[in-house]
């Protein structure tokens, strides 16, 4: 059943607009005749799409469409109203408005216009989830014969190297088996990928992320010095992938990495994340890759997949650690994309010298 949620200041066209609707078959419509009891409404139910007025009582129709945005992005979000302002119109697709719908003098075209841009919606929305859940299915089981074949391919390798002992032909034999580990890492690698915007974007808890990050990594050479702030974070559902590669690629490459410091700093751009390393870093030339995929980067790809995550909810990532330092990643969120954190009232966010260590 889909659920349709109505807002409007006037009963009567919610009815109308209740009774078109539900003439399809699997929609449910529910109503509100102002934002605060459509915000009530669908803290009750999960609603699939919203058709509001744009002139509501009491409230900005832009402010609601933004709070819609920020708690339910994947919400289909419709204006249905008597404006016809260009430039509201060009505002709140802007905002993130699906349709701008104008009521008109004939309601029953006007709703019926409404009826096939919903359902054509609906259809679309169902389309992509169908297409992407066989994909995903397709590529995993692609992914998991090609893998049994490396297998396969990596153990008849070792085998033939046993018996092998000129040097030519073992120097090759090396060179195969380097070659099928790396097809092996980058095809365990691509699960990330798969993932990636298969979830609308959500709030999640920086400290939180970081720890569970860190755990994944399983590394008994380093230590994690956390951020005491508490912090919200708008990102991508595999937001937690963005730390688990920076950290993984830290351990693998910057040399005599021991710990690894996450700080906090909160400016007017917006809030800086900050995660360096005590190593000795990594060359000017493989600083030039970090973020790059292209052939010849051979290296762990992590932070390249770190900058695909974040930059779903417009979150920018950079290298700046000096030639000799160890790898200094700067995470910058802007000021919509963060907030405090539930238990959080403290706004000074700024480094600490006295992080809880892990």
């Amino acid at each position: 059943m889909t659920e349709v949620l109505c807002v409007d200041k006037n009963p009567v066209l919610l009815e109308s607009c209740k009774h078109v609707l539900e003439r399809k078959n699997d929609i449910h419509v529910l109503t509100a005749l102002s934002e605060n009891e459509a915000l009530e409404q669908m803290k009750k139910v999960a609603v699939d799409a919203i058709i509001a007025d744009y002139d509501l009582p009491g409230s900005d129709a832009l402010q609601f469409l933004r709070k819609v945005r920020e708690m339910y992005p994947g919400i289909i979000f419709i204006f249905f109203t008597g404006i016809s302002n260009e430039e509201i119109v060009i505002e709140a697709i802007n905002n993130g408005a699906d349709y701008f719908i104008r009521k008109g003098s004939d309601p029953t075209s006007r709703f019926q216009e409404l009826s096939e841009t919903l359902m054509s919606k609906i259809r679309a929305r169902d389309a992509t989830d169908i297409a992407r859940k066989n994909l995903i299915l397709f590529s995993g089981l692609t992914r998991h014969d090609i893998l049994n074949q490396l297998m396969i391919i990596s153990g008849s390798l070792e085998l033939a190297s046993d018996d092998i002992k000129e040097p030519g032909l073992l120097q090759n034999l090396n060179r195969a088996q380097t070659a099928a580990a790396t097809i092996q890492r980058q095809i365990v690698f691509s699960r990330e990928y798969e993932k990636l915007g298969a979830g609308a974007p959500r709030w999640q808890p920086l400290n939180k992320t970081i720890r569970q990050a860190f755990l994944e990594l399983q590394s008994d050479t380093l230590a994690l010095d956390l951020p005491k702030d508490d912090i919200d974070i708008f990102a991508d559902p595999i937001f937690d992938k963005v730390f688990f590669h920076l950290f993984t690629y830290a351990n693998k490459y910057s040399t005599g990495a021991t710990r690894i410091m996450v700080t906090c700093n909160k400016t007017e751009s917006g809030l800086i994340i900050f995660v360096s390393d005590n190593g000795a870093g990594i060359s000017q030339a493989d600083k030039k890759l970090l973020f790059d995929r292209k052939p010849g980067n051979e290296k762990v790809p992590g932070p390249f997949l770190a900058e695909r995550i974040l930059e779903v909810t417009g979150i920018t990532i950079r290298e700046t650690g000096g030639e000799s330092d160890g790898l200094r990643f700067e995470i910058v969120a802007p000021p919509e994309e963060f907030r405090n954190g539930k238990n959080n009232s403290d706004e000074n966010l700024g480094p600490r010298k006295d992080d809880d260590m892990m």
